[in-house]
């Protein structure tokens, strides 16, 4: 089973903590054959969904309910696009505590301070890959040289070659490595 979140400093709900742990629920509820007990159990615990449970039962269900598939990946994509970015590294914390023997997870993140001092309080140098934006810079600019140069809706910015430099710069600088 896979399940995703994407934050997303244009959308306010992908850019709680919160939501991400709501949306993983879904996502993984979605693929079981049948409703989780562990979801069933937070529904009756909340009164049956009279009242919005806590941050710690929403993270036991989700606990609870990777342990009922043989295999679950995880991808949280964007850390650094997320508001609350404390309770973020707390929530991550706390997973990697779980110590799931069937959980894989995967987190992206730009290289800020927080975030990464915060990760390597819990994740092992040999589960960490850093991709450095200069590498990324150089792989940005021959994919904008190769489209610039074979798609031809593009075609009336290769009678310039300035104006094409120009564009090939603007794009790498404005990629930032990504």
């Amino acid at each position: 089973m896979t399940a995703y979140f994407f934050f997303d400093f244009n959308d306010g709900q992908k850019q709680d903590s919160e939501m991400m742990v709501r949306s993983l629920l879904c996502q993984l509820s979605q693929q079981s054959i049948k409703i989780p007990a562990s979801l069933d159990a937070l529904f009756l615990s909340s009164e049956n969904g009279q009242r919005q449970p806590s941050i710690h039962a929403l993270l036991e269900a989700l606990r609870s309910m990777i342990q009922e598939f043989p295999q679950v990946y995880i991808v949280l994509d964007a850390l650094d696009e997320c508001a609350q970015r404390v309770e973020l590294m707390e929530k991550l914390k706390a997973m990697a505590g779980w110590q799931l023997q069937n959980l894989r997870l995967l987190v992206t993140s730009r290289k800020e301070r927080d975030i990464e001092s915060y990760l390597y309080s819990f994740v092992d140098d040999e589960n960490r890959i850093c991709l450095e934006s200069t590498l990324v810079d150089k792989d940005i600019q021959r994919y904008v040289q190769q489209r610039l140069s074979t798609d031809e809706s593009l075609y009336k910015w290769r009678k310039d070659y300035a104006v094409e430099q120009e564009i090939e710069a603007k794009l790498k600088e404005g990629a930032r490595g990504m």
